[in-house]
């Protein structure tokens, strides 16, 4: 199958959560697929990175997008309904660059990664396409809106509303959707064409490791440059913590994750408290760890770092804002807190209880080598690739007769695309 691939974001390195689910799918699909890349970068690719990429597709076309052309396009917004994300990710360029590709050739599916890319397969209407919203992000911004005081409350809600509205007109534009999380599709709303395909982990870079882990270090990751990361720092640190030391004197938090800002830097003047910043391999701390925490407050979709930290064998302590669809029992596969005191009982009782942790580090282990590896998202993702072409192929046998007859219109109707997921 010839597949054109429009990422969000350059897919190496998978640091962030996009680029984690982009680059994996990539790796994964090439080995049946042939692909064609398109991604934005912002500047010169090294060569390194370059070589790495081209093992993931048989072509890429990365698209040249400085950030004040990104800027620029958001002079639409008063004169646009399309949410303020998608003016800034996907301006003009990219959009003309995927038109002349789908004009010189032919491709037999069209995948597009996060509604913010959506304007990129606007009158694409002869190809299936496939839209990974990958998170809710009107939920994301929601949740975001009510962390934030005046004015960004008000653009946050705003960006809510144009989101939503967005996300529904997606529904009906794509062929079929994928989405990380069934809490996720839920905030959209059920479709017979709207999929769960969750996140994974690839098992071999991730290896088990239940002895030599060092004791009360408190583990939490993800890139600090992401908001509801940097809040989840700064509310365990500040809040949890000092609560967990008054038990634990000698316990450690480590925050460990690329571009932290300034608030999160901070964190690391208070006792016990140690920001790393950008770390080469995030498993040298997972091996580390007595407990890994995911205390979120915002955000949406499938975390990466509980999934990561479940693979490894660091017992997870996490809100329900942090399991993002993922289908663990409290008590068995991990511990889940529903408040500040909650999170610092649950840790403490962790790093006291060594048959605990071990316990849920198995049960973990288990379940995500059961249900969330990139294999068998990839295979789902394959089912959901074979259902658009089909119901693409099922429009156009629909087409009838207009005017002198050269000219067609396509029914929108929709018909049964098999089971939904």
């Amino acid at each position: 199958m010839k597949i054109l691939f429009i990422a969000s974001r350059f897919p190496y390195p998978p640091i962030q959560g996009d680029r984690v689910r982009a680059y994996h799918f990539l790796r994964l699909l090439s080995r049946q697929h042939s692909i064609t890349l398109v991604a934005p970068v912002p500047g010169p690719i090294d060569s390194r990175v370059q070589q790495i990429v081209t093992q993931l597709c048989e072509r890429w076309v990365p698209v040249r997008v400085s950030q004040w052309q990104a800027i620029a396009h958001l002079i639409c917004f008063p004169f646009s309904e399309l949410p303020l994300q998608t003016l800034y990710f996907c301006p003009p360029i990219i959009q003309k660059c995927v038109q002349n590709l789908v004009r010189e050739e032919h491709f037999d599916l069209i995948h597009v990664q996060l509604a913010r890319m959506a304007p990129v397969a606007d009158g694409l209407s002869g190809v299936p396409k496939v839209i990974d919203f990958i998170d809710a992000l009107s939920l994301n911004m929601n949740r975001r809106a009510t962390r934030e005081r005046w004015p960004m409350k008000w653009i946050f809600h705003l960006e809510t509303r144009r989101m939503a509205r967005y996300e529904q007109e997606l529904v009906s534009s794509f062929d079929q959707q994928i989405i990380s999380s069934s809490l996720d599709k839920e905030a959209i709303g059920a479709s017979e064409t709207l999929h769960v395909i969750p996140n994974g982990v690839n098992i071999e870079d991730f290896p088990y490791t239940e002895n030599e882990r060092e004791d009360n270090i408190i583990l939490f990751t993800g890139r600090m440059g992401y908001f509801p990361n940097a809040e989840a720092a700064v509310y365990f640190a500040t809040q949890v913590f000092p609560l967990i030391l008054q038990q634990k004197p000698d316990a450690r938090f480590l925050i460990v994750g690329a571009d932290p800002p300034r608030r999160v830097r901070r964190l690391a003047r208070f006792p016990g408290v140690e920001v790393t910043g950008y770390v080469p391999r995030i498993q040298d701390y997972l091996a580390r760890a007595t407990v890994a925490v995911a205390p979120m407050q915002a955000g949406s979709g499938m975390q990466f770092k509980v999934l990561e930290a479940m693979a490894s064998g660091a017992p997870v302590v996490a809100t329900r804002y942090a399991l993002g669809g993922i289908e663990a029992v409290d008590g068995e596969h991990l511990l889940v807190a529903e408040d500040t005191d909650s999170l610092a009982d649950q840790v403490v009782r962790l790093l006291r209880d060594p048959a605990l942790r071990r316990r849920l580090a198995r049960n973990a282990r288990r379940l995500v080598e059961e249900k969330y590896t990139w294999e068998r998202s990839v295979e789902m993702l394959e089912e959901v690739y074979r259902l658009a072409i089909e119901r693409r192929n099922g429009r156009l046998l629909r087409r009838k007769p207009h005017g002198s007859g050269d000219a067609v219109s396509i029914s929108n109707g929709r018909r049964p695309t098999g089971r939904s997921r």
